[in-house]
């Protein structure tokens, strides 16, 4: 994987169709792991509207539709929210560039403090309304009010909006960000219609309205969404499908067995054993790999995981590698993390490795935890696919025989989970993953003490000050250098273990060629720009 910089002063150009890393899907030739044919995302022939309908199956329906509620995750609705609102910028996962989509570029100043979003003229959203300089300040001043506790909160924190002209919106930093457009594309991504929110606040997110190539037709919850052609889309040339279905299937053999049988086109996937299985099937996989990865991650600032003593016990107790055979078949020892940064990033740290088995270690940690009246208690939360559930039980399974632990678990369905550890941030330790192509602002949201996902509730003013210097600059030299010590704290301090390599994948079915599918983040689709013949 190639990591490029962009180098301050930027602008993003604005070039209508940008091709980033296209995972192309096509009819024949099997799986293409690391030479995915790229899409420029062209009109199919007769225009838009001519490329059929898609069929896509997705792991859990999303509580809400609602720049408040959806990430730029596929895990947290973000498959649903960037067909409805589309983006305002991507992150190509190929060269780590900011990439531009409903906006046409984002331009910094006065060392990094200002910045100008600049939006494309003449976008509405789907009720007819503007997406204008003045509809962007509304969602952003949204993203600040706590009584929406919107997860884009903490990004949107302390910044200040002056429109400019109706094209034109002029943010101004609490403090000077280089990166700041990374932090747009992976937080402050989607656009609802201002007049739509006003009118149903509480409703909006059952009735959303985007300017994304899709709006909503039907919504049966936990059977289907059904999206139609937006044909007052900004790109007239697209999008090419007449329509989209998602369609929630929990279970990954399920899911798998719709695509061999004809009764689904497309999967996303960040399951390993069903992108193996699915290569054995002989279906077509496109596959990118990225830094971070899977982890159990332990809320750091209440009992027990504020003693790192229990922490490292835990992490001293698993066999990352087992795991990953067991949960994932043979192939998964493959998959096995080492270093949260992969061997081939730039910023890698490769003496900053991930802690190994050892429960002879472990049990000494415990003994000490209960000498001092902390035995170590605690409950294990995740999602309650069969994936997640095997993986908990896995887990559990480790501890016994040792003394002085005991695991308990909790299993949740997508929404329920989302609510309480990525809202809520109501967990002691939790199943979780980061994936980032470039660490801006992944890695400062998760690991930085008021960082916008730093659910851990971690705090080490050294990191802190690292990350805060790695923002500040551009010089790829010093960077490597601060988060050279932000590897070293993570696999000292333990806010979270990781195991499995991160990477996003799509599986096509064989009911039809799916061509110009274009991910980014986890597995995001760019929707305007996918056909089925």
């Amino acid at each position: 994987m190639r990591h490029e910089r962009l180098r301050y002063p930027r602008t993003i150009a604005a070039v209508a169709g940008a091709a980033a890393l296209a995972l192309t899907a096509t009819a024949c030739g099997g799986d293409d792991k690391k030479s995915d044919k790229s899409s420029n995302g062209s009109a199919a022939p007769g225009g838009a509207g001519t490329g059929g309908d898609l069929s896509v199956l997705i792991t859990q329906e999303t509580r809400g539709i609602d720049p408040a509620i959806s990430t730029v995750s596929s895990v947290n609705g973000g498959t649903q929210a960037a067909a409805v609102f589309d983006v305002l910028f991507y992150i190509d996962p190929k060269t780590g560039k900011v990439q531009p989509q409903l906006a046409e570029s984002a331009t910094a100043s006065d060392g990094g403090s200002v910045w100008n979003i600049k939006l494309r003229p003449n976008v509405t959203f789907t009720d007819g309304t503007p997406l204008d300089a003045e509809a962007l300040k509304f969602n952003w001043e949204r993203h600040q009010d706590p009584a929406v506790r919107s997860v884009a909160a903490v990004a949107a924190k302390d910044l200040k909006f002056a429109v400019v002209d109706p094209t034109n919106l002029k943010v101004t930093l609490p403090a000077p960000n280089p990166h700041f457009d990374q932090l747009v594309a992976h937080n402050l991504a989607f656009v609802g219609s201002p007049t739509a929110i006003k009118a149903d606040p509480k409703g909006f997110s059952a009735k959303p309205v985007g300017a994304g190539p899709f709006k909503v037709k039907s919504w049966v919850r936990d059977n289907a969404l059904t999206l139609e052609r937006n044909t007052a889309y900004w790109n007239k040339d697209r999008p090419l499908l007449n329509s989209v279905t998602l369609k929630p299937v929990m279970d990954q053999t399920q899911r798998l067995n719709s695509l061999v049988s004809g009764q689904g086109d497309l999967v996303t996937t960040i399951n390993f054993k069903m992108v193996n299985e699915a290569r054995e099937k002989g279906l077509t996989v496109a596959y990118d790999d990225k830094n971070g990865g899977f982890m159990t991650m332990f809320k750091t600032d209440r009992p027990p995981f504020d003693d790192p003593r229990a922490r490292r016990a835990y992490v001293l107790i698993m066999d990352g590698g087992d795991r990953n055979k067991v949960i994932q078949g043979p192939a998964g020892a493959g998959q096995t993390l080492t270093t949260f940064f992969a061997p081939t990033s730039p910023f890698v740290d490769p003496t900053a490795t991930m802690p190994k088995q050892n429960k002879e270690e472990a049990q000494k940690l415990l003994d000490e935890l209960a000498a001092a009246g902390k035995p170590l208690e605690f409950t294990y939360t995740t999602n309650s696919s069969a994936a997640a559930k095997a993986s908990a039980e896995y887990w559990q399974a480790q501890t016994r025989g040792m003394k002085n632990i005991k695991m308990n678990t909790e299993f949740l369905d997508g929404s329920a989970y989302a609510s309480k550890v990525m809202i809520s941030k109501d967990f002691q330790a939790a199943e979780f993953n980061a994936f980032f192509d470039d660490p801006e602002p992944v890695l400062y949201n998760l690991l930085y003490s008021k960082g916008a996902e730093n659910r851990t509730g971690y705090n080490n003013p050294a990191v802190d000050a690292a990350l805060d210097k790695a923002r500040a600059t551009t010089d790829d030299n010093e960077r490597k250098a601060q988060y050279a010590i932000v590897q070293q704290a993570i696999v000292n301090d333990l806010p979270f273990w990781s195991y499995e390599k991160g990477f996003a994948a799509a599986i096509q079915g064989k009911r039809g060629k799916v061509e110009g599918i274009q991910l980014f983040e986890d597995g995001l689709i760019l929707f305007d720009r996918v056909s089925v013949k």
